[in-house]
């Protein structure tokens, strides 16, 4: 072939290549945090699901209300902070969550070495996020399942910060701790060990991702779109976990954590993913969501209805035609 020949069909892949780029939808996703928790969002990056959409993203971290309010001026156009969003649209904000990453809280309880069974906790000082957050609300329930009462427990409010807590319970500062998939396995690195996964509790959808209802009346192709790059991401991170743990190392914020610890934290986190198609929750899940996500935090009266906070009929589709094409195969 002649140098006309090869520079032509160059030419037309350039152009072809410049094309699609310019069609892809810019678009930001807020995460609270680069943790395990969010890695699915990193891995629909790496894996080129979100441009196989047609969508560029950039994944920025915003903590919950931030994000809600970038979320309404319009600087961001998905937001992680699913429990500040659904609070904020109870009060009036119109935003809807359009699905949960898990089907089940992926937080573990951490203990010192004393601690066998979970009525060991009797008189013990226990490290949450904050007094009346659905961590503290999960960690009572817990012990009340173990035939405790919630004045047999001190609850201490240790904000957010895995090692800090780690070092609470190596000090005897408190005794056991609530920790995510990652920071339990750096806790078994320094000696604690795990007592339970509050997730086994009972159904409880868990990483909302909320965006505008402008967006659902006037771009529902890109959420469908948003969410189909998102739930190949989740089932990635469930059947490929060493690819996913080896993006995870690149993206997110580990301090000490090794490949191999975030390799078992990675499988600790899809013990909260449901069977099948990821993204949908459960009608029980939904009710006690609701509960303890909305209606106790708030301190509301009334039962919060489901459509005020929740729209949920684009990621009903994409599980549908998911599993379509699953059956097909």
């Amino acid at each position: 072939m002649g140098a006309t020949g090869l520079v032509l069909p160059l030419l037309f892949l350039f152009v072809a290549l410049f094309a699609t780029e310019g069609r892809a939808e810019k678009i930001r996703t807020a995460i609270p945090q680069a943790t395990l928790n969010y890695l699915s969002v990193y891995v629909a990056e790496a894996k080129g699901f979100l441009r196989d959409e047609g969508l560029e993203n950039e994944t920025i971290v915003i903590s919950g209300p931030r994000a809600t309010a970038a979320l309404v001026s319009g600087d961001v156009d998905y937001s992680g902070a699913g429990g500040s969003g659904m609070r904020a649209a109870v009060i009036g904000a119109a935003l809807k969550v359009v699905m949960f990453q898990t089907e089940r809280v992926t937080w573990y309880l951490a203990t010192d070495s004393s601690i066998m069974k979970a009525s060991d906790l009797k008189g013990k000082k226990i490290a949450v996020g904050s007094i009346g957050d659905t961590q503290d609300r999960l960690t009572t329930l817990f012990v009340e399942r173990a035939g405790l009462v919630p004045g047999d427990i001190t609850r201490i409010t240790m904000g957010t910060s895995t090692m800090a807590r780690i070092l609470a319970v190596k000090t005897g500062a408190v005794q056991a701790a609530t920790m995510d998939p990652g920071g339990v396995t750096m806790a078994e690195k320094e000696g604690l060990k795990t007592l339970a996964f509050l997730g086994d509790l009972f159904p409880f959808p868990f990483q909302g991702f909320v965006t505008t209802d402008k967006k659902i009346a006037e771009n529902s192709a890109q959420i469908r779109r948003w969410l189909r790059a998102m739930v190949r991401g989740l089932m990635f991170l469930r059947e490929r976990p060493e690819e996913s743990t080896a993006i995870g190392m690149k993206k997110l914020q580990l301090g000490n954590i090794t490949s191999a610890m975030l390799l078992d934290g990675v499988k600790r986190y899809v013990r909260a993913l449901p069977e099948g198609v990821p993204g949908m929750p459960s009608q029980e899940g939904i009710k006690n969501m609701l509960e303890y996500d909305v209606r106790l935090p708030m301190n509301l009266k009334e039962q919060v209805a489901p459509e005020k906070v929740l729209n949920l009929k684009f990621m009903e589709e994409i599980k549908k035609e998911f599993e379509t094409k699953r059956a097909n195969r």
